[in-house]
């Protein structure tokens, strides 16, 4: 018999009716999507400043179809991580005068042994600026070992592969990287810095790097693609890394739709969490200021992915997003002030998964109250 599809919706803090229409739109994507065979399920949530005015889940956090998705699923949030964990960390450290991202990163990082061709920033690492590709001419990661220490004195060892300045080459390197330079700058493990200095403040009681809480049920954890459970980090660059304590920026972020509204909130702020702990200001927003001009697909300020094919036209020059490679977008919009949020459970078909993400972001921003369209 075929399984149930789960839906949960909540409106608050909003006309009803532009609320549920979203809602709707958003379904519309999703379930079709479901049937399709490209995720197991969905949630959404969007709002402002002050808050959520929608939120929808469908469908199932795992591939048995036994746990339903919700608001509260603990999924591991991929690529999400380089900007939800990395670079929030970054600006943390800026605003404390610890890191200045515009000196060569082999300053903050003295382990990495390789001559460079040019100076390469913390900035041009985290803005895929750096020339530290992926892959060879067979497709594999130069530097991937199933050892995860012969892996890491690859990447401490091995020079870019395309050092021409001013390309963006998408890598995991380069956050692989900036979590070694973060630790060795700031003395402390990633992992510990990100849970006291920005998951802790901004009440993401559910959010931790590296692994899920020991305090969340199997009844919460998602599974996400390449995975045989929930709970485990799907990116094979991260998941050996984390294993042996190595601390990464490039993945293994694990939270949720409600906790990552609350991060969405803080930088909707400007660096101010709901409770009015300020984690950074007004130097640091300005490090990640989307640019109005800028149209390179994949270009970033810092971090933040400020241009693509797939984002709604009407959104390009004032919002700032990253996705990750298992099924999740997040958005914040400065001029509107107004965030979305997609996180799924995919397990096909990736270039549609990833437009329809954003097909529903934006949905998520036209719909929201008339009050935040200012």
């Amino acid at each position: 018999m075929k399984k149930q599809i789960v839906l949960t919706l909540a409106f608050m803090l909003a006309p009803a009716f532009l609320l549920a229409h979203a809602a709707a739109d958003c379904a519309r994507i999703f379930e079709a999507e479901m049937r399709d065979h490209v995720i197991h399920g969905a949630t959404v949530m969007a709002g402002g400043v002050d808050g959520v005015d929608v939120v929808a889940s469908w469908g199932w956090a795992d591939a048995a179809h036994t746990i339903p998705m919700t608001p509260r699923t603990v999924i591991d949030m991929a690529s999400v991580t380089k900007t939800a964990a990395g670079v929030t960390a970054y600006l943390i450290a800026h605003a404390r005068g610890k890191v200045d991202v515009d000196v060569p990163f082999t300053n903050c990082l003295p382990a990495y042994s390789a001559a460079l061709p040019r100076t390469i920033t913390l900035r041009d690492l985290a803005n895929h600026m750096s020339g530290f590709g992926e892959a060879d001419g067979r497709g594999k990661r130069v530097y991937f070992s199933d050892d995860p220490l012969t892996m890491l004195r690859n990447i401490l060892s091995m020079p870019p592969k395309d050092p021409l300045p001013g390309k963006v080459v998408y890598s995991c390197r380069n956050y692989v990287l900036l979590g070694q330079a973060f630790e060795a700058t700031l003395g402390c493990r990633a992992a510990d810095f990100c849970r006291t200095e920005i998951f802790l403040p901004a009440g993401m009681d559910d959010t931790s790097l590296g692994a899920p809480l020991p305090s969340v049920g199997p009844e919460r954890l998602a599974q996400t693609c390449g995975t045989k459970k929930g709970g485990v980090i799907s990116d094979f660059v991260a998941r050996p890394l984390w294993a042996a304590g190595i601390g990464t920026f490039n993945a293994g972020l694990f939270s949720t739709a409600e906790d990552m509204a609350k991060l969405m909130r803080v930088y909707l702020r400007g660096g101010v969490c709901d409770d009015g702990t300020r984690l950074f200001g007004e130097a640091e927003m300005a490090l990640i200021a989307p640019s109005a001009t800028n149209k390179v697909e994949g270009a970033r300020t810092f971090g933040w992915q400020s241009a693509s094919e797939n984002l709604p036209p009407e959104l390009f020059g004032t919002s700032l997003f990253h996705s990750g490679w298992s099924g999740q977008t997040v958005l914040f919009d400065l001029k509107r002030r107004r965030y979305a949020i997609v996180i799924t459970t995919r397990c096909g078909a990736y270039k549609r998964a990833k437009r329809e993400r954003f097909d529903a972001i934006g949905i998520l921003m036209r719909e929201g109250p008339k009050s935040e369209k200012k």
